[in-house]
């Protein structure tokens, strides 16, 4: 390269304002256009260098029925034609199918067009559009979509052409374009002349800066030479515009002196050339020493390939006129008759002592000519893109891009078969065991949808493969919208918040959201890989869940699973959930893990494998709209239930051995857990065992859906004892005794997925009776009701007796505590390792004022304070509780469980120090679940 050519090349790049680099490369399609159909005579060799698209119109409907054949052998064989004569090809495939009903049969004709017309084909051309014949915006953009992927997927590389729109309908594409269709196209065919295409190409050029325009046809008329003069005209009118291509028509003689003057600008159709600035070239045009600037039409040019500069100007009146001029580099300025294909020199040539304002005396003519300022010179094509700075995509585009990507992955993968791993934790309550459950199964999937057979079922270690216990199916509201689905109506927004790796691989950050609040539907994150535009992760938690399920968190792993034709198969590897569910009024947190093994993609013998597993024995499951559902039996094949197991019962068989009572505490009845009571969409927990009952009544779904209600209830049919200790023990002579019946309604309200704020209202009725060993002068409490009121985040609760005279001495006795108040917050932690090994830990803090010894915390069985082998008679004003818990699983027939607690209290009543004690409890389980050892101290 010589010093000259590197200033040139400098002083070009700076001295024009030219288009902003883009993300993603222009489509590489430009030149002449011909209008083509099968019934017409193929276009003859093009003239060298004549970039030439034969734009082939193709009717869908004759590639069906009896004629397919023929008219597949027919396309087939003009391609070839084209290819061995370096013809481009634009396939026009029509209109949009007018009915819902045919789209899926279009959309295969698509796929097939694709895969037979891959490598021969340069662009498609979809969803022509008459005049007058406006359609429905949303319906053409989804189908527009649907298209282009599905065009893509085959052909990565191939051209996307929307049209032909006409050119009046500037409006409605403005609408097309705000619908989300720009990235999913390359060009806009134009129907119209290129005369009245401009307030068209403005709007494909601002919403579509790195495509182009295509307009035309423009008939040429029957003669020759006036076919060659107008072709000169629209064409050279075009240079440096957004229009790329121009399309004509015309008899064969018409076409062939088109061709011939095409070859004389054959350098100027192929070139990059954009519109440079005029004032900062200072450009003016004078006759006679007076300024005709305004009245000639020019349009200065600049090339981004060859760096060269172009005047095109005239006709204008007259035989000559002047130009004055600042140009970079005028090394050979030549007028150049595009039409005669002439070549002249300027007719007075002058430049100023800088050797930059130059002055011209330029030919006039009847029609365009153009000023070529380095005629010939070949060392002024210099690339400088290395300074160009990379920008990121428009996240439309990236969109468009992963669709495309996964509708190839979908046209190469049939089917697959794995092996998942299903893990289920979770915690009822801080002095409860945990449960973890864990499912071991074999997974079917193809284009029709998925469903897998049970091969285990373990609960806390214990293995089932056969007849294990019934467990409900409760799951979240199935989405049928997912972020970045393809569909009709657009249910997401979506942002790009920059780039970031995962797994090593860089990614696009892409933040979604749903644009209906009021549906179920996503909110998250997914990362796009930055090479191939594969899905690598998603995060994303659901809205406006229905209960008992209020809150889902997921995170989706994917990776590569295994080879297709031509490109690997990109599938979920790992899954990670957090749900919350509404149980018994309370919120139960239950996570969740999926893992993927054994992948085989395209299996020969999917089939009989699948029918096989159908065959056997095992619990089945199929993925449906309305959830996961169970696959039964039905004589010699399955089907789809939709009786879906929401509910557990279960014998309760024991007994409490407490001080409270004189006796061990029989229990002998039911537990039963109906996520939807009486069909009512109701949730019933009771537990009745004979001289207890306790439960709950809730519905989850309230007033929009954001509200959660349920009733508790609570009786003992025996008498308790309340007695009282102190550091010299039990003190003789002031046993109380007491029934107790409670109820309470408790309102919840979901503020996000995982803040909840909640109000109560309870309603205690407490009778006392005087022991066979109360002294004489110590009096009993009235029986009384009580009211309690709480709200919050965390709970606090103010309570109000309706009666409360003095009891015992009279010592203990405070009339201010007729009311009082209590208060407690926690947290919780639970650590899952290899599967049946959990460690949880609870911090509670429960405190309260105005607290007496019917009110304090007491260590009772159902008590939130509960303490293993801590008798309920132990009470205290306030309380901070450390309780912890190690289960894991023996030969995996017995669960072990050790139970370790820590409290600290204080009782105002004896001093105001903290007294603490520890207790520990072991358990031992045998399968499937009756226990069979505990010993706590």
């Amino acid at each position: 390269m010589t010093f000259r050519g590197i200033v040139t090349a400098v002083l070009g790049a700076t001295a024009w304002s030219c288009a902003a680099s883009t993300a993603l490369a222009a489509p590489a399609i430009r030149g002449v256009a011909i209008e083509q159909s099968l019934e017409a005579e193929p276009i003859p060799a093009p003239p060298a260098d004549v970039p030439l698209v034969a734009r082939l119109a193709i009717d869908r409907h004759v590639f069906d029925g009896s004629s397919a054949s023929t008219a597949w052998d027919r396309l087939q064989e003009r391609l070839k034609i084209y290819q061995s004569s370096h013809v481009a090809v634009l396939l026009a495939l029509g209109t949009f199918p007018s009915a819902d009903a045919d789209v899926e049969a279009w959309r295969q004709f698509l796929q097939m067009v694709a895969e037979r017309c891959s490598g021969a084909v340069a662009a498609y051309q979809i969803g022509a559009v008459a005049a007058g014949d406006e359609h429905d915006v949303n319906r053409y953009v989804y189908l527009l979509k649907l298209a282009a992927v599905q065009l893509r997927a085959v052909e990565s590389t191939a051209v996307v052409v929307q049209g032909p729109i006409p050119s009046g309908s500037v409006e409605w594409e403005a609408r097309v374009f705000a619908a989300g269709a720009g990235p999913y196209i390359d060009a806009v065919a134009i129907d119209g002349l290129p005369s009245s295409a401009g307030p068209m190409t403005t709007v494909i050029e601002k919403e579509k800066p790195s495509g182009l325009a295509i307009i035309g046809p423009v008939h040429l008329p029957a003669d020759p030479a006036q076919a060659a003069a107008q072709f000169v005209e629209t064409r050279t009118r075009a240079l440096g515009t957004f229009v790329h291509v121009v399309a004509y028509d015309g008899e064969p003689a018409a076409i062939a002196a088109a061709l011939s003057a095409a070859r004389r600008i054959a350098d100027l159709i192929a070139a990059d050339l954009v519109t440079l600035d005029e004032r900062a070239a200072v450009l003016r045009f004078t006759q006679a020493e007076r300024d005709v600037t305004p009245s000639v039409a020019h349009t200065l040019l600049y090339s981004l390939t060859g760096f060269d500069t172009f005047l095109v100007y005239g006709p204008a009146a007259g035989a000559t006129i002047d130009l004055e001029i600042s140009v970079a580099n005028a090394t050979n300025p030549m007028v150049r008759d595009l039409l005669a294909g002439t070549t002249q020199k300027p007719l007075r040539t002058q430049t100023d002592g800088a050797g930059k304002r130059l002055r011209f005396t330029l030919p006039l003519a009847d029609h365009p000519l153009v000023l070529d300022f380095n005629f010939g010179i070949g060392d002024t094509y210099i690339l400088t893109s290395e300074a160009r700075k990379e920008s990121l995509p428009r996240v439309e585009e990236i969109i468009f891009r992963y669709r495309q990507a996964q509708a190839a992955q979908d046209a190469a993968l049939e089917n697959y078969i794995a092996h998942v791993r299903i893990e289920q934790h979770f915690h009822p309550s801080p002095a409860d065991p945990s449960y973890n459950i864990v499912t071991e199964n074999r997974l079917f999937a193809d284009r029709v949808g998925v469903e897998w057979e049970e091969l285990s079922f373990e609960l806390n270690g214990a293995k089932w493969t056969a007849n294990r216990p019934a467990f409900p199916l409760v799951q979240p509201e199935k989405v049928l919208s997912l972020p970045l689905d393809l569909r009709l109506n657009e249910d997401y927004t979506y942002r790009l918040d920059g780039v970031e790796p995962v797994s090593g691989r860089p990614a696009f950050v892409i933040r979604f959201d749903p644009v209906d609040a009021r549906r179920a539907l996503y909110r998250g994150t997914v990362w796009i890989d930055r090479r191939s535009f594969v899905r690598l992760k998603v995060q994303a938690v659901e809205t406006k869940l229905a209960g008992p399920v209020v809150s889902n968190d997921e995170t989706q792993i994917y990776a590569e699973a295994g080879g297709l034709p031509g490109r690997p198969a990109w599938l979920m590897n790992h899954l990670v959930s957090k749900q919350v569910f509404l149980i018994a009024g309370r919120s139960v947190l239950v996570e969740r893990e999926l893992h993927f093994t054994d992948v085989s993609l395209n299996v020969p013998d999917f089939n009989a494998v699948r029918t096989s597993a159908r065959a056997s024995n095992r619990i089945m499951y199929r993925d449906t709209d309305q959830g996961v559902r169970y696959l039964v039996k039905k004589g010699e094949t399955r089907v789809v239930s939709n009786q879906m197991t929401t509910s557990a019962r279960a014998f309760a068989l024991g007994a409490d051995v407490d001080p409270s009572f004189d006796y061990p505490l029989p229990i002998g009845g039911l537990d039963i857990l109906d996520f939807n009571f009486l069909n009512r969409d109701m949730q019933l927990a009771l537990l009745y065992g004979g001289v207890i009952a306790l439960g709950n009544l809730q519905h989850p779904n309230l007033w929009g859906g954001k509200f959660d209600a349920s009733i508790d209830f609570f009786g003992l049919a025996v008498k308790s004892n309340d007695d009282v200790f102190d550091a010299l023990g039990r003190r003789s002579g002031e046993r109380v005794n007491r029934i107790p019946v409670a109820t309470g309604v408790n309102i919840g309200y979901q503020v996000t997925p995982f803040h909840k704020l909640t109000g109560h209202y309870e309603l205690h009725y407490d009778a006392y009776f005087r022991d066979a060993t109360t002294a004489a002068d110590f009096a009993i409490p009235s029986d009384t009701a009580t009211n309690g009121e709480g709200a919050g985040s965390a709970n606090v609760a103010a309570y109000q007796r309706t009666k409360w005279t003095s009891w015992g001495t009279g010592a203990d006795f405070d009339a201010d505590a007729r009311t009082y108040t209590k208060y407690d917050i926690g947290l919780s932690k639970d650590f899952v390792f290899k599967t049946f090994h959990t460690i949880h830990l609870n911090a509670t803090y429960f405190g309260g004022r105005r607290l007496d010894r019917f009110s304090m915390y007491q260590f009772g069985l159902f008590d939130a304070t509960r303490m293993h082998g801590v008798p309920s008679a132990v009470r205290f004003a306030e309380l901070a509780m450390l309780r912890g818990s190690y289960s894991f699983n023996l030969f995996e027939q017995y669960r072990f469980d050790l139970f370790l607690d820590q409290a600290s209290g204080r009782d105002p009543r004896i001093d105001d120090g903290w007294h603490s004690g520890r207790a520990s409890c072991p358990t031992l389980t045998a399968a499937p679940g009756r226990r069979c050892s505990r010993s706590c101290c």
